[in-house]
């Protein structure tokens, strides 16, 4: 795959040949679909120019690639044209993957309460899994490759639609799932900002002092252990990343934030600080670590993990057209 070679060069006319070859690395690993190339070339370039440097060398880099290029005027064009219509689409149901705490802390979006109405208003079938809010991600994707085993009798091909945690536990049962060929029916999965090779927040929190902190706030304001932060480090979900396979006939949609400093909103800044030294992060994860590869990615400019936007409902009801319509056709 060639991709075009001018991202961080045209925006930093100092040093333009060092730039045109972090340029050229990114592009190769967006084009060999390796995430820990695309980590370490993002994380270069923050440290050698800026961290915006690197959120936009990402975002222009991913946009260039035919296929998220090609979706991506199709999400235009949808946005464009009444995206909110009610739609013919009885073949599918949507199952909604939930983020962590989505019961005890709903404000986030981690229930996926607003997506789940824009899609009941189009007309869609909509479920939300039943998942643990606060069970470790290794449980809850064994709990949900049950679950999606469970709807293969239900007639209808499955569209799943993960948020944050929801996206490595999605990952695994769908490999779970592919290894077996339990698969068959599940056509699409949305991955929504997901934490696919963990966050540094996790690793904050279960350092020594801090771990300690978090296991006294959870007790006596939630009535909650902290067992999950553990299973969303970087390490474990790194190592598992590496291992999981989506079976191929599964669309893949990524859709993740891609924030400037300028555009962070003040309660997303200080988790963004605790994951800036490591690289570009859309204020939960780094924005290499929240994509599935080898599927097709579309970067919202601007918008953070928790994609707090007035039109977020326009955007959900374009993205959910420009899906089925990239469904129907041949694969």
């Amino acid at each position: 795959m060639r991709l075009a070679v001018s991202t961080v060069a045209g925006l930093l006319a100092l040093a333009p040949v060092a730039a045109a070859e972090r340029d050229a690395e990114l592009a190769d690993a967006v084009g060999r679909n390796d995430v820990p190339a695309m980590r370490a070339t993002l994380a270069a370039i923050a440290r050698e120019w800026s961290i915006d440097a690197g959120a936009m060398a990402f975002a222009t880099t991913i946009e260039s690639v035919p296929r998220n290029r090609e979706f991506r005027a199709r999400f235009d064009a949808a946005r464009a044209d009444r995206p909110r219509q009610r739609l013919a689409a009885a073949d599918y149901l949507f199952v909604f993957v939930p983020g962590w705490l989505y019961r005890a802390n709903p404000g986030s979006g981690a229930d996926l309460a607003q997506p789940r109405a824009v899609l009941d208003g189009m007309g869609l079938a909509t479920q939300l899994a039943p998942l643990d809010e606060n069970g470790t991600v290794e449980a809850n994707g064994a709990a949900l490759a049950a679950a999606i085993a469970e709807l293969a009798t239900d007639g209808r091909r499955l569209v799943l639609v993960s948020t944050s945690k929801g996206g490595p536990e999605t990952h695994l049962a769908l490999d779970r799932l592919g290894r077996s060929d339990g698969a068959g029916h599940v056509a699409a999965w949305v991955n929504i900002g997901g934490l696919l090779n963990g966050t540094a927040l996790a690793d904050y929190w279960i350092g020594w002092s801090q771990r300690w902190i978090a296991a006294t706030g959870f007790a006596l304001f939630l009535g909650l252990g902290t067992e999950a932060i553990p299973s969303m480090a970087t390490a474990p979900r790194r190592a598992r990343f590496a291992e999981l396979r989506v079976p191929p006939q599964i669309l893949v949609v990524n859709y993740i934030g891609a924030p400037l400093t300028t555009d962070l909103r003040p309660e997303v800044w200080g988790d963004w600080e605790v994951i800036a030294p490591h690289g570009p992060n859309d204020g939960l994860t780094l924005l290499a670590d929240a994509i599935v590869p080898q599927g097709i990615t579309v970067v919202e400019r601007g918008l953070d993990h928790y994609f707090g936007t007035p039109d977020i409902d326009i955007r959900v009801a374009a993205l959910t057209r420009a899906l089925i319509a990239t469904m129907a056709e041949p694969r």
